[in-house]
């Protein structure tokens, strides 16, 4: 069955196949030594999970992290230090492009040459926890001067969820390829793309091959679930626990199942698990609309299983959501992951039920 194949993270393709011919994209040529500079967050705005418990720095994982700037001037520049090599998307004026960060710190260049004037830079962290932390260590610089950030957008959404909620393989050319980070990418997923659409914040949790009782290749649970991983800051660190004040959304979505049926059907162990995680979210966010998502990549009998299952934890503020099969029609992406065919469609059934029940 095609579904077995959907989580298979082997070490060393997160840190394979990803070097980018072009120049512009290639951090070697665009950065320079690292200032004394260091971040404080003054006049950025950042978007996601962030820990800043050390003075100087912002470290994060989880895919969909960014920061967001503006400022008046001809080119711009931040420092960052990373675990191993990560690809961010930069947008500059709503132009984006890849931009990678290699293994060390380094002030890296992210705009030269531009017409002098106010100019808004978003960058975008969109692979995996697994890729490492990374961190900015100075403020932005520029020739000019920094200028206050773009306010936040009054709606906000939080989605749960594994590798289809992280992108794994959105941009590989079929079901051949294995993960790799430059196929992996958090802001080609339904999540991303609805919320795009719908100009809404949106924090992204989400850890390949995770399930909310057992993770992929598990006969029983071994790794932290998702139970354990979305309380935290940093998604592999134990003692980062985030404090869920900081960020209240406006709805929650859980796409969470399809590793815990990787080998058929443990439907009580998975209610079960779903129920606790829902207590948890409720207890974090109160009164808010909590959507169970059914999993696109499960096929026939187990995928009506599971569906069945989230039907029986559907109350009140809680409810079931089929946004659709990846079932091959599309074509497929890494390991017959959702492809950005797959994904916009989810997404855009994601974003008409978000339209209609929040009123936006």
């Amino acid at each position: 069955m095609k579904y077995k194949l959907f989580v298979i993270i082997i070490t060393s393709f997160l840190f394979s196949g990803c070097t980018n011919s072009s120049t512009s994209d290639n951090p070697a040529t665009n950065k320079t030594s690292i200032t004394s500079t260091t971040f404080t967050g003054n006049k950025a705005r950042l978007i996601g999970r962030f820990d800043t418990t050390i003075k100087g720095e912002a470290k994060f994982t989880w895919p969909g992290s960014a920061i967001e700037f503006r400022f008046d001037g001809s080119q711009a520049s931040i420092g960052i230090a990373s675990q191993g090599k990560t690809r961010f998307v930069l947008d500059v004026d709503g132009q984006t492009k890849d931009f990678w960060t290699e293994t060390g710190s380094q002030t890296y260049l992210l705009a030269s040459d531009l017409k002098n004037g106010v100019h808004t830079i978003r960058l975008t962290r969109v692979n995996e926890s697994t890729a490492g932390v990374t961190s900015f260590i100075s403020d932005p610089q520029t020739d000019g001067k920094l200028l206050t950030p773009p306010a936040a957008p009054d709606k906000k959404l939080l989605v749960i969820g594994d590798s289809i909620t992280a992108g794994y393989g959105v941009e590989g050319p079929d079901q051949s390829c294995h993960y790799t980070l430059d196929t992996s990418n958090q802001q080609l997923t339904y999540a991303a793309l609805a919320a795009n659409a719908l100009g809404a914040d949106l924090h992204a949790i989400a850890w390949s091959g995770i399930g909310a009782w057992r993770s992929y290749a598990e006969k029983t649970p071994i790794k932290p679930s998702i139970i354990v991983r979305h309380t935290r800051t940093l998604a592999d660190e134990p003692d980062s626990q985030w404090n869920p004040s900081l960020y209240q959304p406006d709805a929650i979505i859980i796409n969470i199942g399809t590793n815990d049926y990787w080998e058929g059907s443990v439907s009580d162990a998975y209610q079960h698990a779903m129920a606790t995680l829902i207590a948890q979210i409720q207890n974090d966010y109160a009164n808010k609309p909590i959507y169970l998502i059914v999993s696109p990549m499960l096929e026939n009998k187990v995928r009506l299983v599971q569906k069945q299952v989230l039907q029986s934890l559907a109350k009140d503020t809680v409810k079931v959501l089929d946004l659709g099969e990846n079932n091959g029609a599309e074509g497929f992406g890494c390991d017959y992951h959702p492809n950005l065919k797959n994904q916009t469609r989810l997404g855009k059934v994601l974003e008409t039920n978000l339209k209609k029940d929040l009123h936006w």
